[in-house]
């Protein structure tokens, strides 16, 4: 068995997830308190590429992985 790093594991996917979640957030909240609307454009993008990421692995790239 290889040993993986933390990062290339699930929990270490959904981490790196979570912290450009919060990032993201930081950047809304930026974009709201200077009135700029590409800034919560960017992190609403970032948030929803976030949250896609978890069910897309798992139900795409797993998937198409395993079969080759």
């Amino acid at each position: 068995m290889e040993n993986k790093s933390f990062f290339q594991t699930k929990e270490g996917g959904l981490t790196i997830a979570f912290i450009v979640i919060m990032v993201a957030f930081a950047i809304i909240i930026a974009g709201l308190g200077a009135g700029s609307t590409a800034a919560c454009t960017v992190g609403f993008i970032l948030i929803a590429a976030s949250m896609l990421y978890s069910p897309l692995k798992v139900q795409v790239y797993d998937r198409l992985k395993k079969k080759k």
